[in-house]
């Protein structure tokens, strides 16, 4: 009875093993082997693309108008970063290398199927000199050109670190104004001080101090056309200083013949005025 009730016992543990599925561990395994393969497949295509020789790029296309700037700059600039082909160009590194140009003010680099860059420049628009050596553009941005692209006939701006979109403001709004009287203005400044002058085309020039700037410039703007027209007909007018609560100084220069020669010799005068 005790060997019977063992074998018994045995009978049941080995029914009790667990039974593979064979029809599922095929499926697995076929699975698998596509994953595989689909990987392998996947990773040649990969490495194909990165082939410089696929798909490589027959046309680089620089849009937009240039005036200051020619294609030959850009393209020298750029060359060097259109490396590898359509998928693995760095457009990032094309965008550095272009931006880096003094002229160029924005700039965006984009893939056109199957293998063109195009590349679209919006140039610098230079408004006035700033300094010695600098651009500045109606937005207040500084640029450096080189000296010899430097356009003539600009007018300049002066001011300490920093101030350049005040500046640009202040030149935007004082220049019609200013103009309504016939007078061009060619150069603003103010300095650590906060002291602002002004020179105008016909060489005059004009200070307005630190304090009180709207309302000493409102006085200007009243009392010029007294100025000039009470002028003698020969005189030059120097500068207009109003750095005083109620009044001002103008100083002229008036050619007139000496004594000893027929030629005429500048003399200059100071008057002042209160209003």
């Amino acid at each position: 009875m005790a060997l019977a009730k063992q074998h018994s016992d045995g009978a049941a543990s080995a029914a009790d093993q667990p039974r593979i599925d064979w029809p599922k561990a095929g499926r697995w395994a076929v699975a698998l082997l596509l994953f595989a393969i689909i990987g392998s497949g996947a990773a040649w295509v990969f490495e194909q693309l990165r082939d410089p020789r696929v798909l490589p790029f027959k046309v680089v296309r620089i849009d937009g108008p240039l005036r200051h700037l020619d294609r030959l700059q850009i393209e020298k600039a750029v060359g060097g970063e259109i490396r590898g082909n359509f998928f693995t160009v760095d457009v990032e590194r094309v965008h550095r290398a272009a931006r880096n140009l003094p002229w160029i003010d924005q700039v965006s680099v984009r893939r056109v199927w199957p293998h063109t860059l195009v590349i679209k420049i919006v140039e610098q628009v230079p408004m006035a000199r700033w300094g010695k050596s600098q651009l500045v553009n109606p937005k207040g941005d500084l640029f450096s050109p080189s000296p010899d692209e430097i356009p003539t006939g600009l007018p300049y701006l002066y001011g300490p670190v920093g101030s350049s979109h005040e500046m640009v403001v202040h030149y935007r709004n004082l220049k019609p104004r200013l103009a309504l009287l016939g007078l061009e203005l060619d150069q603003l400044s103010v300095d650590a001080r906060r002291s602002w002058k002004m020179v105008f085309a016909n060489g005059m020039r004009l200070n307005l101090g630190s304090k009180e700037l709207e309302e000493r410039l409102q006085r200007f703007i009243s009392i010029f056309p007294l100025i000039r027209n009470g002028a003698e007909p020969e005189s030059k007018l120097l500068d207009v200083d109003l750095r005083y609560t109620n009044g001002f100084t103008v100083r002229w220069e008036q050619k007139q013949k000496t004594p000893d020669a027929d030629n005429p010799g500048p003399v200059t005068g100071t008057q002042s005025g209160r209003v």
